[in-house]
């Protein structure tokens, strides 16, 4: 017997075709777009389905990406679930700005917010002085990640590495390799 109301109620094959509760439509073709295996697909919507006050941006965040080289499906819904998934609509003003400014990858915006939303009130300086440290970084990501950490940990941020170029002596010697400032 079916449920009245089921989504295609009396015409579903058994098990093999089962899609279980109703995927929402945003879903489904944000999976299809990246083809993202039933599965996870499931697994995805039911998240998604307990966040409906971000749904939409968290929608627009995962196709942004989902976009990426070596996005990670898994990873994102891991971090639905466990509310950790940052998209950049609920992020405030500035620091869009920088993970936008350097291209910031997904793991170091979602440590960049963690780290942030533990320190609101020196948030704005915090932001500032991160800026100053990734302006001439190869790898901003990278860089921010360590950064984080060390800000985690001490309370404070490192001291710019000699080898961003701010201390004086090393400028000379970034401009010859083709660095920028």
């Amino acid at each position: 017997t079916t449920m009245p109301g089921a989504a295609g109620a009396g015409t579903q094959a058994p098990a093999a075709v089962d899609d279980g509760p109703t995927v929402d439509p945003q879903v489904r073709d944000l999976c299809k777009q990246f083809n993202i295996e039933d599965r996870l697909m499931r697994k995805l919507n039911a998240v998604m389905m307990r966040r409906p006050e971000s749904f939409d941006e968290d929608i627009q965040t995962l196709r942004e990406r989902l976009g990426e080289p070596r996005a990670d499906v898994g990873v994102l819904i891991t971090q639905l679930d466990k509310g950790l998934f940052v998209s950049l609509g609920c992020m405030p003003k500035p620091m869009v700005e920088l993970v936008r400014k350097y291209g910031l990858d997904d793991r170091a915006s979602q440590r960049l917010a963690e780290s942030m939303m533990r320190r609101k009130e020196t948030m704005l300086d915090d932001l500032k002085d991160l800026d100053v440290r990734l302006a001439s970084a190869e790898r901003p990501s990278g860089l921010l990640m360590t950064l984080l950490q060390g800000l985690d940990t001490s309370g404070k941020l490192p001291a710019p590495p000699r080898s961003l170029g701010l201390p004086s002596g090393h400028r000379d010697r970034e401009r010859a390799f083709g660095g920028h400032e």
